[in-house]
């Protein structure tokens, strides 16, 4: 049993992650935090997150409000750049993007009173070597446990990193993914922490190299016939085509990529992947065109960079494993 705080910006895959992880046997779920990010706000994050457990029947699990905005922050032109794509989206999909990102509802239960940094450094102290973090945002939230409580790089099991490329062209810039550009200084905090971690880059994500881990239509319809009374599935069946669709257009995917889950698994099935040794992994900080860019050290440079050779990179992941792992758990929560 793999006990794991999961800390999200509730954007489309968040929301997949956390039914999986709620309805995924070898998982307990001790909490969800949330951050500031690509859903937007951190009230609309966390609403979110309170309806999606509701779905699930997981009242029971925590959820804790976090970092409403990164540590840095991008130049004002660059965060506006989304707005612009949802614009096109619009021009595209017209009414049907009423089921993308939609407002939250009022959710039936609310986070607890105690903020997300408090949440992880609390449960990880109390649970030294047995707590994953999985990180599915912005860093935020991590980047400040750590900086606020140093110790508990040592006391967590690992940190999965969902987030940067490699080989595969960034979704921000060219070499820059979302989750790190959005707060640069958080991710190169956890990366330079000491603590263990995973990084889930884009490559074995948002690649069609790994298009068996990606939701289909056909993954649809075969939720739906085999769980027909499950409130989850049907859900998930009636909100995800326009993903699928969004991402086959626009970025020339097979299906929608489940990012997030594939984060979870890195946890629960680290066999499903094939991962380098430990790594320097560090963060570009500066310069519009790069800011953002996961740099990991191999091979031998003339320049004397150093840093923490702590974190393995996935290169490729077993999707088909994946796949038939995550409609199985989104299945269970009939």
């Amino acid at each position: 049993m793999e006990r794991i705080i999961l800390d999200v910006d509730s954007a489309g895959d968040d929301i997949l992650a956390i039914l999986f992880s709620a309805g995924c046997a070898d998982t307990k779920l001790e909490g969800v935090t949330t951050v500031a990010g690509a859903a937007g706000g951190i009230e609309q994050v966390t609403n979110v997150v309170l309806n999606t457990l509701t779905l699930a029947g997981r009242n029971d699990i925590p959820v804790a409000a976090g970092a409403y905005r990164p540590i840095v922050g991008n130049a004002k032109a660059d965060m506006e750049a989304p707005v612009h794509f949802e614009k096109q989206l619009q021009a595209r999909f017209g009414d049907r993007l009423q089921g993308f990102n939609p407002p939250a509802p009022e959710p039936a239960c609310k986070a607890m009173g105690k903020h997300a940094i408090d949440f992880i450094v609390d449960t990880v102290r109390a649970n030294p070597g047995e707590v994953s973090i999985v990180a599915t945002g912005p860093q935020t939230n991590v980047a400040l446990a750590l900086q606020m409580a140093p110790d508990i790089a040592r006391l967590v099991k690992q940190i999965v990193v969902l987030g940067g490329c490699f080989q595969t062209p960034g979704n921000m810039t060219p070499v820059s993914e979302y989750n790190i550009w959005a707060d640069p200084e958080a991710a190169r905090v956890v990366l330079r922490s000491g603590a263990p971690v995973i990084l889930v880059p884009l490559d074995v994500c948002e690649d069609n190299r790994v298009a068996a881990s990606m939701l289909t239509r056909d993954d649809l319809n075969d939720l739906a016939s085999l769980y027909p009374a499950s409130k989850a599935v049907s859900y998930v069946c009636e909100t995800f085509p326009i993903y699928i669709d969004i991402w086959r257009e626009f970025f020339e995917l097979v299906g929608f990529p489940l990012d997030d889950a594939i984060a979870v698994v890195a946890v629960l099935h680290p066999e499903f992947f094939e991962m380098t040794e430990p790594l320097f992994v560090d963060v570009a900080l500066s310069e519009r065109l790069v800011r953002g860019q996961t740099v990991a050290f191999q091979g031998r440079q003339i320049l004397p960079f150093s840093g923490p050779k702590t974190t393995r990179v996935c290169r490729n992941l077993d999707g088909r494993k994946f796949l038939s792992l995550f409609k199985n758990s989104i299945g269970s929560l009939s």
